[in-house]
């Protein structure tokens, strides 16, 4: 039986206490190079009042999170959840603590305290798995178009 099968997966909003966790799994995961740094982890401000961030804990260890907030978009401005980032400990996969720390952020966002209506995020092209991933919560292509401007340095 696996480990998040056998112990209960506890899944609670992100506090600043949980950033080293948050950093050591996306070190895992990146093969040691930094995807998030400390300073990514300190402006996201976790706990904080735009904050819509979550962690997974097994056995009172965080083996996975959510980074997600609040925004205002489009004309005319509405509250949108943005997924920033979604990752599970390599040795936690496979459970669905993703889809758990997903339907978590979802619960929140749905709750009358909160009441955020849409939520996105945005995917590659290229990532088939994560689109599929999202689709089977629910998630559908929108209609907006991403464009992007880049800095040569």
């Amino acid at each position: 039986m696996s480990v998040a099968r056998k112990n209960a997966v506890n899944i609670r909003r992100m506090g600043r206490g949980d950033i080293g966790a948050v950093l050591a799994i996306d070190r895992k995961i990146s093969g040691g190079k930094a995807l998030i740094t400390y300073k990514d982890m300190v402006a996201a401000d976790p706990g904080g009042a735009l904050d819509l961030s979550f962690v997974a804990e097994v056995d009172g260890q965080v083996v996975g999170f959510i980074l997600a907030r609040l925004t205002y978009a489009g004309v005319p401005f509405i509250e949108v959840a943005v997924i920033d980032a979604l990752a599970v400990d390599p040795g936690y996969r496979g459970h669905g603590i993703a889809t758990e720390l997903v339907k978590g952020m979802l619960s929140h966002c749905y709750a009358e305290e909160v009441g955020v209506n849409t939520v996105r995020v945005t995917i590659s092209e290229e990532n088939s798995g994560l689109r599929r991933f999202f689709e089977r919560l629910g998630f559908r292509r929108s209609g907006l178009i991403l464009y992007s401007w880049t800095f040569e340095r």
